[in-house]
């Protein structure tokens, strides 16, 4: 038996959850708009509006009662569930619609209790009863909620009593059925339904006090399930009595038709005085206490004011805030024209529910371990029903709702929310990760239509990784990703010359996540992994065949270069593995001086020898033009695309194969091609210094990379293709 408990946690599934869920359906709809729905839809149509309209709040309330068996659910009701589930900036934009929709209803709800009053009082004013009864509830709901709840307990009785006398005196009158069992089709049965809907909103009221429970876990699902139950037996046996005692004619046209047929007219028009009171008095009970939970996570303004709570409990500041939203409103006299769209933000409220729990149902994480335990088919019914009602019921007023709220989240995704939680996103986008990557292997290569730079950056020390950061940075923003691997490597022999400098005492690999971090802070994916080695070659090429595996596996090995320190042997290796592993290479060598310049301009050197293959069959150079077009996009220069050919006859042949090549790849009109004449060395050493000079090349050609390092003045990147890249694609 879980342990109650104290402080501001002191109601019962009866009148936390019960009472308020009862007194939220048995309302307005019943005593003043249920007869107007039996006359214009007929006995068969309005049993299928009652079960249509309560199966969709029965599936969200089986959602409620699965989802608070599972978490701890805080205060803001709907919306702590939602949050907890969706996260803040879904929670958030769900929060908002649902507190303005509470808030709005406590004024609809006082103008079916003015309109009741002027019944019995013709003589006063509809707005000045407004305001006073409005007045009367605030203060209830001000000075102290316990007091209120008790108030509606006795609202509860005096319902009941007049449900009662309502039965006993049409019981009396029973007679043939006189209502068609289907409607004539006028008013049309979704008009009806849209007339009737309001009355199951009420289910949100029931989870108002989630915060004030002493066992959510447990109450909530007993106090919804019983008050779902119980209204929908009260409606469905209302609507076969009004269907034996009256005509169509008078359904339609008295709207109090209750009263006639009752065995006390004037107990009737009571409870409908207290229907409408307690409705009003229970959505400005629950609507502070959503706004209250939105101010703790600053998801709307003046957050730390609203989030105040006072010593015996009550949300003062957001009850305060909210009787400022309502006067107008009832000042105005009419809220018709936003009727429709905030039942649209109940349904939009129902729809996340419901997919929060088939979610969760969904992914089989370990954590979803609900006491109450319903059948998937039951959330994925309420958030399918929820979203078509919507739109069969209002179109535009569904386009108005959906948009509101999509824009709210927009704008929630732009602040520095705290977050004490994570949720169910992160185990939504790593199933779809699962699914999309076992499809992936299923499917035909198509990496070359598809590529993105991800690089594997092994280091030895952070200060290598911080020296080369902005050329990563370069290749991969936006879009591409950064996976580092910390080697600690116990034969410093074998570390490259730049790796191992000052590398005694350098902090070596302890400051790498706060890099990480700072790629994170640049909107680049960035992951990394710290692993033990012997040896630095070894480890490099152990690493790419362990990465290999991966769906999203690297595809350009990033490597310092530093000639005098690189033995040819181990370089091959490299190139070996990354050859066997479809990992192309980038070999940074950066003149110390120079560094990248400027970070503008970037200098491809393609050789001549290409002349000799078809330029859409074979190329040697895709990935240092794919890199190259991706550091223009995050620099200031252009691409110069370099040929030197040995005489004048081919330059025409090389003209015509970089202008194709340009065009097919789709490079920038701003693409510089230059074709000269002569040695390449001597034209690399007359060169603009430039920012980068990438050079393309193979396997044989390792021996000249130490050559042309020896042209000074100049940092380059020398690049190796894996195969598995196409700049033409």
């Amino acid at each position: 038996m879980p342990k109650k408990e104290t402080g501001s946690r002191r109601f019962g599934a009866f009148q936390g959850v019960f009472v308020p869920t009862f007194l939220s359906i048995i309302g307005v709809i019943l005593f003043l708009r249920l007869g107007y729905v039996v006359g214009g839809a007929g006995l068969i149509g309005t049993i299928g509006i009652i079960i249509l309209a309560m199966s969709v709040t029965l599936a969200t309330g089986l959602s409620l009662s699965s989802i608070a068996s599972n978490i701890r659910i805080g205060a803001g009701g709907a919306y702590s569930i939602v949050t907890k589930t969706l996260g803040l900036e879904i929670g958030g934009s769900i929060g908002i619609p649902l507190y303005l929709a509470q808030a709005f209803s406590v004024a609809l709800y006082i103008f079916g209790f003015s309109e009741a009053w002027q019944f019995a009082f013709p003589e006063h004013s509809i707005t000045t009863v407004a305001l006073l009864s409005f007045a009367a509830i605030f203060l209830l709901t001000f000075i102290k909620t316990d007091f209120a709840m008790k108030i509606q307990i006795g609202v509860f009785s005096l319902i009941c009593l007049a449900l009662v006398v309502i039965f006993i005196g049409g019981g009396m009158q029973l007679g043939n059925l006189s209502v068609p069992l289907v409607g004539t089709g006028e008013p049309v049965f979704w008009t009806l339904f849209a007339i009737f809907f309001p009355a199951v909103t009420g289910l949100m009221s029931g989870i108002g006090l989630s915060g004030e429970l002493t066992n959510p876990k447990e109450q909530i699902s007993k106090g919804i399930l019983y008050g779902l139950g119980t209204t929908t037996v009260i409606y469905l046996a209302m609507a076969f009595l009004l269907s034996y005692t009256t005509t169509p004619d008078q359904l339609i046209e008295n709207t109090l038709i209750l009263t006639e047929i009752s065995l006390i007219p004037e107990l009737v028009v009571v409870g409908m005085l207290a229907a409408t009171f307690s409705s009003a008095l229970t959505m400005l009970i629950a609507a502070p206490r959503v706004l209250q939970a939105l101010g703790s996570k600053s998801i709307v303004p003046k957050g730390s004011l609203l989030s105040k709570i006072s010593k015996d409990g009550e949300p003062r500041n957001a009850i305060g805030i909210t009787a400022l939203i309502i006067i107008p409103l009832l000042v105005l006299g009419s809220l018709n024209l936003v009727a429709q769209v905030l039942t649209m933000f109940f349904l939009i409220t129902y729809a996340s529910i419901n997919l929060s729990v088939f979610l969760e149902q969904q992914l089989g994480i370990r954590s979803f371990r609900p006491t109450f335990k319903v059948p998937k088919v039951v959330p994925l019914y309420g958030f399918i029903a929820s979203l078509m009602i919507m739109f069969v019921v209002n179109p535009y007023a569904g386009i108005v709702a959906t948009t509101s709220v999509i824009i709210i989240y927009i704008a929630l995704s732009k602040k520095p929310l705290e977050r004490e939680h994570g949720d169910v996103r992160s185990g939504l986008f790593r199933a779809l990760s699962e699914w999309a990557a076992e499809k992936t292997r299923r499917l035909p290569e198509s990496s070359k239509h598809v590529w993105k730079p991800n690089l594997l950056v092994p280091v030895t020390t952070n200060k290598t990784l911080i020296g080369n950061f902005p050329l990563l940075k370069s290749i991969a923003y936006p879009h591409g990703r950064v996976t580092i691997l910390g080697l600690d490597v116990k034969n410093e022999d074998s570390i490259p010359k730049e790796e191992t400098t000052d590398h005694k005492n350098d902090k070596k690999l302890e400051e790498i996540p706060e890099t990480v971090d700072r790629f994170e802070k640049d909107k680049i994916f960035a992951t990394y992994s710290n692993i033990d080695a012997i040896d630095y070659t070894n480890s490099v090429i152990v690493s790419m065949e362990a990465i290999r595996s991966q769906v999203f596996s690297p595809n350009i090995l990033f490597l310092p270069y530093e000639p005098e320190d690189v033995v040819d042997e181990d370089l091959g290796k490299i190139i070996e593995a990354s050859e066997e592993n479809y990992c192309g290479i980038a070999l940074l060598d950066k003149d110390e001086s120079v560094r990248l310049g400027t970070e503008g301009d970037i200098h491809v050197w393609i050789s001549p020898k290409t002349l000799e293959d078809d330029l859409f069959e074979r190329r040697y150079y895709d990935l240092s033009l794919l890199i190259a077009y991706s550091i223009k996009k995050n620099w200031v220069g252009r691409i110069h695309i370099w040929m030197v050919v040995d005489n004048e006859e081919q330059r025409g042949e090389a003209e015509n194969y970089l202008n194709t090549l340009v065009y097919e790849s789709r490079f920038p009109k701003s693409t510089d091609i230059q074709i000269v004449d002569g040695k390449f060395h001597d034209v690399l050493k007359e060169a603009p210094a430039g920012d980068l000079h990438i050079i393309p090349f193979e396997e044989s050609d390792t021996s000249s990379l130490a050559d042309i390092s020896e042209i000074g003045g100049k940092s380059y990147l020398f690049v190796h293709d894996s195969t598995k890249e196409s700049i033409l694609a």
